[in-house]
């Protein structure tokens, strides 16, 4: 009887700090991307000051975050498959030349009124939104394999396919990751996933084979020594960083990584500049936070009792988590090269808002269960 009210206590208040938690790591990651974007303004970036263009585009995510934390969830519920058709249409004219830009050989961006728009950032969350309630309406059917496995991997295959033509392989896999993830949370046969993976892993392998300049990357990263002065460079220099801040960093504004040596320092590789500057034990308190954050949010997650928000909450929490595992993990030399982020840190206008408005929807979901936990505690 006392462990059933202890445990009750503890639900309570958990849920409650949750939504605590998951804003001042959002502020304090936020601001820990400001702090090495200013330092980097001060070096790297001679013309383009993006430590005041990562604040505007703050001050822009503010209003998204408020959106996503006061929107009536039954209205994402309902106009779901309106929400992925919007974002299919756009991603199919973001390859049409003249409307979609084209930028290192990728078109991925729409301007709108004078700002380039990453489509596909914005597309991942039309995703979860639409299998959120897909997941919900078929909670029975899970593990048949039409209903259960086919459609809710078909259809956004889709969208992913339409991000390969781009071409984006690093979101392509990602939503298709946090798909994965869902489909397996939701009761879809283990058996079906694996195949299906096996089957994801030839087609992306056969893409890469097809692709000249991605073959080079993964042969750079296979013997990264050798390589360091061409295809694997950018990572070499990045492992550099690291290893050149130790344990305390060589102090703010004093790395030498960011001074033209390491290319795409203030979106991708981020972290390596962080880590020179602020040392190790810097670095490996903020992959703390981070890891607190998906603690944090799972438990939140799980704690819901509806089927829609819970899966929403499951996968923002997994785009989130999964982009920084593919972040940290190319930096660091583990994982090939590829396009995607750090959470919060990295410069990106797109990113950014999209974070504030994901975060914003994980909060609404939260705040759910705290409405209704209180009387359950009998607080």
């Amino acid at each position: 009887m006392l462990l059933d009210k202890l445990e009750a206590y503890y639900s309570y208040f958990s849920q409650r700090k949750a939504g605590w938690f998951i804003l001042s790591s959002t502020l304090f990651l936020t601001g820990i991307g400001l702090i090495i974007l200013s330092s980097a303004s001060l070096s790297f970036i001679k013309s383009d000051n993006y430590f005041f263009k990562q604040l505007l585009w703050c001050a822009v995510g503010i209003p998204f975050f408020l959106i996503g934390i006061l929107v009536n969830l039954d209205l994402l519920r309902k106009n779901c498959t309106w929400l992925l058709l919007f974002f299919a249409i756009a991603l199919v004219a973001v390859l049409i030349p003249g409307v979609g830009k084209l930028v290192n050989g990728s078109r991925r961006w729409i301007v709108v009124a004078g700002i380039n728009v990453q489509v596909s950032e914005f597309a991942k969350l039309a995703v979860v939104i639409w299998l959120a309630r897909y997941l919900e309406r078929h909670a029975d059917c899970m593990g048949k394999f039409l209903e259960g496995f086919l459609i809710p991997l078909v259809v956004p295959g889709v969208l992913c396919g339409l991000i390969l033509l781009e071409p984006d392989y690093g979101t392509a896999i990602l939503i298709g990751m946090v798909v994965f993830t869902l489909l397996f949370l939701s009761g879809t046969r283990f058996l079906y996933l694996l195949v299906a993976m096996i089957g994801g892993v030839v087609c992306i392998s056969i893409l890469i084979y097809l692709n000249p300049t991605r073959l080079h990357r993964i042969t750079a990263f296979l013997d990264i020594e050798n390589n360091k002065l061409e295809g694997a460079y950018q990572l070499w220099q990045g492992m550099l960083g690291f290893v050149s801040g130790g344990l305390l960093g060589r102090g703010i504004g004093q790395g030498r990584q960011q001074l033209l040596y390491l290319p795409e320092a203030h979106t991708d590789f981020i972290f390596p500049i962080f880590s020179e500057e602020f040392g190790s034990l810097a670095a490996i308190a903020v992959l703390a936070v981070y890891a607190l954050f998906f603690a944090v949010a799972n438990h939140g997650a799980r704690k819901l009792k509806n089927d829609f928000p819970r899966f929403l909450a499951h996968g923002i929490c997994m785009i989130v988590t999964y982009q920084v595992i593919i972040n940290v993990g190319v930096v660091t030399g583990l994982l090939p090269t590829k396009g995607i982020v750090l959470p919060f840190i990295s410069y990106g206008g797109s990113s950014l808002v999209l974070l504030f408005l994901m975060i914003g929807l994980l909060l609404n979901c939260c705040s759910l269960e705290m409405k209704s936990d209180g009387a359950a505690a009998g607080i």
